[in-house]
């Protein structure tokens, strides 16, 4: 499996205190400064791929005993390593197994 996401806020758009009904000029400078709102948009540009691979399979040993074998790799890479930092990672894993059917 292969999975490439982006996202991002292209636009934000807050009410002014005025049309949220707040009218005393000292209580609504306390509320947000409106010069952050760039920095939102940059902190919301992100983009992620990553990739999963896997193959098994199973062995009939006699018509009720099977072994079965897994390998696993997933490799995720950060694109934009901006909010938690660079997250980029490589996962392997692998699995063996017995069963007996009754």
């Amino acid at each position: 499996m292969y999975n490439d996401a982006k996202a991002r806020i292209n636009g934000l758009y807050f009410p002014s205190l005025a049309e949220l009904g707040y009218t005393d000029a000292v209580l609504t400078s306390s509320f947000y400064a409106l010069e952050d709102l760039p920095a939102i948009q940059e902190y919301s540009d992100l983009h992620y791929r990553q990739i999963d691979l896997s193959v098994g399979g199973t062995y009939n040993v006699t018509t009720n005993l099977f072994v079965t074998a897994q390998a696993g790799f997933q490799q995720f890479i950060d694109d934009a390593p901006y909010v938690y930092g660079d997250q980029d990672g490589t996962v392997y894993s692998g699995s063996l197994g017995i069963g007996y059917r009754f």
